[in-house]
């Protein structure tokens, strides 16, 4: 097995911690999956990338014909595999994965989703250019992503800058970047993207959950 990235081992050494944790806003991840819910058909081939824990491609398995849901830390994919052993469903692939591993022979997806993923990646153009490849034309794209406040205030800007960064060098912290909403919406629509629905979710941080078809 290939040496993980600082990323995947930072996952994967947080998996059961994070299988453990609460989720902070359940009302937010509820108004998501209901939404998402809302956009898939029983004969959907459907692909969520970062799904942690693989909890969100449980409960949206019975709603496609099936769901492939990659991770970049073994750790969140084993915890994933033994969720879906006591599940027992047939329609659902776990496997490690980043971004561009995913192979365009494999697609295309009627959907791809990256729910709390996009905010995580390094190179987001080329990243939302291969999803855009992994898509048919008419596909769907669903996201929701951590962004940086509209009035980001001395306390926001102190964290991003300096807090952060320092975190990242001991290792406590993964790479993040905190884009405005409207940025990262231009990036999509540059991947060959149109913007189909938009919403904010501002309980905890601001959260821009976003669908698009793709062109």
């Amino acid at each position: 097995m290939a040496p993980l990235t600082d990323n995947a081992a930072f996952w994967t050494k947080k998996s059961r911690k994070y299988a453990a944790s609460p989720i902070a806003d359940m009302d937010g991840y509820l108004n998501t999956l209901g939404r998402t819910k809302s956009y898939l058909k029983s004969s959907h081939r459907a692909l969520e990338m970062g799904c942690g824990t693989g909890s969100t491609a449980l409960l949206l398995a019975p709603h496609v014909a099936h769901i492939t849901a990659t991770d970049i830390a073994p750790g969140m994919i084993e915890i994933a595999n033994e969720k879906l052993a006591e599940e027992g469903l047939d329609n659902v692939t776990f496997a490690v994965a980043d971004i561009l591993d995913h192979s365009t022979k494999d697609g295309p997806y009627d959907v791809v989703m990256a729910h709390n993923l996009l905010h995580l990646v390094s190179d987001l153009d080329g990243a939302l250019a291969h999803i855009s490849a992994l898509v048919k034309p008419g596909g769907l794209f669903i996201s929701k992503t951590v962004c940086a406040p509209y009035h980001a205030g001395f306390k926001f800007n102190l964290i991003r800058s300096f807090a952060i960064p320092i975190m990242q060098v001991i290792g406590k912290a993964p790479f993040v970047e905190f884009m405005a909403a409207n940025v990262l919406e231009g990036k999509i629509k540059a991947a060959g993207f149109k913007i189909i629905e938009t919403g904010d979710q501002t309980s905890m941080v601001l959260s821009r959950y976003l669908v698009a078809r793709r062109v």
